[in-house]
């Protein structure tokens, strides 16, 4: 009996943390659909003079991807340098413990119909009073199939600016 219920135990864990991508990340706007899912395979790298940043859209980003540490439902972190500290920059939907916990918002590039989508988080670590807040415009690049880069501009304290070119931006045909 003991082996069956540490068995269950195991097959519960692993079942719960091999796929966690986001419903909301499945948008259509007017006859376009686009699924941001097809991003979650693919973990995001970008970097400034401070910090070190990673990203897996709409799932969990990889503890190595951010030198180390774990944090459950973590979507993206940020990694000071300097004094070798991290930050959850977001968390997937609802999994964030601070207040707000709010869902991934979207709408659609405003450089034109089928040209991407834009997400946005504020569900991330508190910073200076207030969660911090990302921006990520994931813009549709049919040359880019396996994008590994992000440009991230920290616009000002705790609002971080996201550029992602991919094919996996584009609506699904």
């Amino acid at each position: 009996m003991r082996f069956s219920f540490f068995t269950l135990i195991l097959l519960f864990a692993v079942l719960n943390t091999v796929k966690c991508t986001m419903d909301s990340c499945r948008q259509t706007f007017g006859s376009r659909k686009y699924d941001l899912n097809r991003l979650s395979k693919f973990t995001l790298f970008g970097s400034d003079d401070e910090y070190d940043y990673a990203l897996t859209l709409c799932d969990i980003v990889k503890a190595e991807a951010c030198h180390g540490h774990i944090v459950p439902y973590e979507m993206s972190c940020q990694y000071n340098r300097a004094f070798q500290m991290w930050s959850t920059m977001a968390f997937l939907d609802g999994k964030s413990t601070f207040s707000p916990n709010l869902n991934a918002t979207y709408t659609e590039n405003s450089d034109g119909p089928g040209t991407g989508v834009f997400m946005t988080t504020n569900n991330g670590d508190p910073c200076f009073g207030r969660t911090r807040y990302m921006r990520m415009k994931l813009i549709c690049d049919r040359t880019v199939e396996q994008p590994t880069n992000m440009t991230i501009v920290q616009w000002s304290n705790c609002d971080f600016h996201v550029e992602v070119r991919a094919i996996q931006a584009c609506p699904i045909q």
